[in-house]
């Protein structure tokens, strides 16, 4: 079917959820949260991958051309900024909120109406074929915070695991499965994310999450040639409450010794600052 198809991917806990919202508030535009499951595209085969993606993007439109909903995570009917809450595991871990089911799409797009699909791990796995075939954009944000994020919520990624990643990509797998240690895994995880955007993309294709904010949005909608607004106002979460502070130094001292392909979009010096300022955080909240 006829319409622009944009790839949403990035770094899990990285913005690309509140990404996929703001595209989603774009004129003649229709964002879906990992709208697909993901475990069923054929793994070590990307072209038959990338023809499953495609096909689903055809039956997506048609569905939001003809009934005016789409399949997507949601939370109360719509795609989240954020897919955790506040509710908490008895670890203390943060519990995801947003369920897949069916948004409704208002006002109902004119056919050729843009088309933007978020998946992290899996669209990463694909990448760079994913991008000679569908438009695509990378979110990335600072790696402290995306580190602290990952050990504050009930994820795969909290255990050093990225279970689509790996189903698509044999090398990620093993060297995971021979990992024993958590923090290290997630070590591996995190470069592996980077390092794909930094060599399979343009620079113009990844955008940082703390411009995102900055902009209120604008940064993003440019980037994807749209037009639109954000429905409220955006303020960086990088030094977030949610944090686990008795982790914090452990966490910027294993990042200080591992440079990694994150410094291609932050500097070594800014782990320091950012963890003192997730310090001071916890003495005012």
């Amino acid at each position: 079917m006829s319409g622009r198809t944009l790839a949403l991917t990035g770094v899990p806990r990285g913005g690309t959820t509140l990404a996929c919202r703001l595209l989603g508030l774009c004129e003649q535009t229709v964002a879906l949260f990992e709208p697909m499951e993901v475990g069923e595209l054929p793994p070590r085969d990307p072209p038959a991958a990338l023809d499953c993606i495609a096909a689903f993007c055809d039956r997506a439109r048609a569905q939001i051309l003809e009934s005016g909903t789409a399949p997507s995570k949601q939370r109360g009917g719509r795609v989240p900024d954020n897919p955790f809450g506040d509710e908490r595991l008895a670890d203390g871990r943060r519990r995801q909120q947003a369920t897949r089911g069916e948004i409704a799409v208002e006002p109902r797009p004119a056919p050729g109406f843009t088309l933007v699909i978020k998946h992290n791990a899996a669209f990463t796995a694909l990448l760079p074929q994913l991008r000679e075939r569908f438009q695509t954009r990378a979110i990335v944000r600072h790696p402290l915070s995306v580190l602290a994020s990952w050990n504050s919520v009930d994820l795969p990624v909290s255990r050093g695991h990225i279970p689509a990643g790996e189903r698509l990509d044999a090398a990620l797998a093993a060297q995971l499965q021979a990992e024993p240690e958590r923090l290290r895994r997630q070590l591996i995880v995190l470069e592996w994310f980077f390092a794909r955007f930094a060599t399979a993309l343009a620079p113009a294709e990844v955008l940082r999450y703390e411009d995102i904010v900055a902009t209120q949005g604008e940064a993003l909608r440019a980037s994807a040639g749209l037009s639109g607004r954000s429905d409220a106002q955006l303020a960086e979460r990088n030094a977030s409450a949610h944090y686990d502070r008795a982790k914090i130094a452990g966490l910027a001292e294993a990042l200080q010794r591992q440079p990694g392909s994150w410094q291609r979009w932050y500097a070594p010096d800014s782990v320091a600052p950012l963890a003192q300022r997730m310090l001071q955080q916890a003495h005012t909240t």
